[in-house]
């Protein structure tokens, strides 16, 4: 079951045209989004972000894939243990721990400046705040997204 091939006025209009309200409303029950749901992973991602951010010592310190891939552990680490705290788990490995490696690897590791995060926050607002009109892509990630954390949370009551 494949996906059918777009034109290229069809891939322009799927990467860079918001979708209505309407859809939008329709894509959120149709893929069962739970609201709190997006705002637990938005806070989960965004303090993932921060803890990165915040704890980075610099490229002269940081300065090798092996030593970024710790660092990155242990923010890791960091955050899945905060957010146990408000008995809140998340699987410490899994899926979701590549797909946001690769996601910080990508922006933030490998940029020369540093100290500037604000596009990869406004990306995760633009990403996970529903009441921001989104494109056909940007709702297949988000998607994407919201399977691979819900799958691996567990909230104990």
């Amino acid at each position: 079951m494949g996906k059918e091939k777009k034109s290229p006025q069809e891939f322009r209009e799927y990467i860079s045209e918001p979708v209505s309200r309407e859809k939008m409303g329709l894509w959120v029950k149709v893929h069962n989004i739970d609201s709190e749901k997006i705002e637990l992973f938005f806070d989960y991602v965004d303090s993932l972000r921060y803890i990165i951010h915040k704890t980075y010592l610099g490229d002269d310190v940081v300065n090798t894939e092996m030593v970024k891939r710790e660092h990155y552990e242990w923010c890791w680490s960091k955050v899945i243990s905060d957010f146990k705290l408000e008995n809140i788990n998340f699987n410490e490995e899994g899926e979701h721990k590549e797909y946001f490696w690769n996601f910080f690897y990508e922006s933030f590791y490998m940029l020369e400046n540093k100290s500037d995060l604000l596009p990869i926050k406004n990306f995760l607002i633009l990403l996970f705040k529903l009441y921001i009109l989104k494109t056909e892509s940007e709702l297949d990630m988000l998607n994407d997204i919201y399977n691979i954390l819900d799958a691996n949370l567990t909230v104990n009551e």
